[in-house]
């Protein structure tokens, strides 16, 4: 039977805002919502997929899109899965549970090269095939939250309010063995819990995290994605490595262990940051490795000959513009860039790859399942530009 398409009434265009209507979600945004199309605008709808057909609520009415909330799935698509957590669509920790983990890994793969493209206008960029968590779920060895009375609270979607669970189906089974028997006699606060040396921590949370300070979440794709970024420094031959937003130097002492013969700085704007990796480096007895506390758009002069690899690993705001300027002048031989966000990695390296370097690899990984996040690792080097 062929569906029905929703349509709003000629005539001088009104505020949508509140209406209720039948939509088919025909793709999914790069933020995790079903995309739709009503009165010629986009529709987000998140928890809804491809084949769907969805009455929602328009809350959110702009110029060129819509947002709506879900009321009903009509009629189901085809691969659409019962999601297994009972907070999904409440807590706003996963937007795909409700999609195959293969759909999952193929709509991720295709956002990177669809967000290369159309941002970027790189066509045929040696993308290989994204790499998979070994697990889809129990991945995050680290959760943030707030204790009130004992119990252990999240965000809902896009909200302040606080959803309690009991347990989290992307968290590791030790975080969940302590939001259960753990927090009773903790106040209340925001927390982190973590697992450090095979335990589940409870730690005090700060303005913008712990002492633990910034870890992947996934400790099998981080450890796969650090042996890629080594395996390239290995082919290289470079004598000297920059590894900027270093955060706690994790990376930096490991490149500095293995590579005995470079000299390796790291380089970071938090001050904290900076006095862990150093203590950490003295702790192993590195002395070829040094850190640099600075923004690293201040900091690009410390890149020395051409003879040079650096890593960036910048928030997902992308590179200051500064730096990719500063990067296209020094143009070291070998660039890694490192991102969790498609479309500042490909305005970045659309820069880049006017003005100085082709693109050897991108490698896409699922950093995160059930989530529409996706990390990438791109390898450029110095010369002409593959357009």
């Amino acid at each position: 039977m062929k569906r029905k398409k929703s349509v709003i009434p000629a005539g001088k265009r009104r505020s949508l805002q509140g209406l209720q209507v039948e939509i088919d979600i025909e793709s999914l945004s790069t933020t995790g919502d079903g995309v739709g199309r009503l009165d010629g605008r986009v529709v987000f709808v998140p928890y809804t997929m491809p084949g769907d057909r969805v009455r929602v609520a328009v809350h959110t009415d702009k110029r060129s899109f819509l947002q709506a909330s879900l009321l009903e799935v009509l009629e189901a698509s085809v691969q659409r899965v019962e999601a297994p957590c009972k907070y999904f669509s409440q807590c706003g920790g996963c937007d795909w549970q409700h999609i195959p983990y293969d759909l999952q890994l193929q709509t991720k793969a295709d956002q990177v090269k669809d967000s290369l493209e159309r941002i970027g206008a790189i066509a045929d960029a040696p993308v290989i095939p994204i790499e998979a968590s070994p697990m889809p779920f129990r991945y995050r060895n680290r959760i943030q939250g707030e204790v009130r009375s004992g119990e252990f609270f999240l965000h809902r979607k896009n909200s302040k309010e606080l959803v309690a669970v009991d347990a989290c189906m992307i968290a590791d089974q030790r975080i969940n063995e302590a939001i259960k028997n753990k927090l009773a006699s903790v106040p209340d606060s925001k927390i982190e819990i973590a697992v450090v040396d095979q335990q589940a921590c409870i730690l005090a949370m700060a303005d913008r995290g712990t002492e633990l300070g910034f870890r992947q979440v996934n400790t099998p794709v981080s450890e796969r994605l650090a042996n890629l970024v080594l395996a390239i420094i290995a082919d290289s031959r470079c004598g000297n490595v920059y590894d900027f937003y270093c955060g706690r130097g994790g990376w930096t002492n490991t490149i500095a262990q293995n590579y005995p013969d470079m000299k390796v700085t790291g380089v970071d704007s938090t001050l904290v940051n900076i006095q862990a990796a150093t203590a950490a480096a003295k702790q192993r007895d590195l002395v070829n490795v040094c850190f640099v506390h600075a923004r690293v758009e201040d900091s690009l002069s410390v890149i020395g000959s051409k003879n040079s690899l650096c890593i960036v690993d910048p928030p997902r705001s992308g590179l200051d513009p500064l730096v990719t300027t500063a990067l296209c002048k020094k143009r070291p031989a070998d660039l890694v860039y490192i991102s969790c966000h498609p479309a500042t990695l490909a305005r970045d390296l659309k820069i880049l790859t006017d003005a100085a370097y082709r693109i050897k690899m991108v490698q896409p990984l699922d950093m995160f399942p059930q989530t529409s996040h996706v990390e990438c690792l791109v390898h450029l080097q110095s010369g002409s530009v593959n357009k």
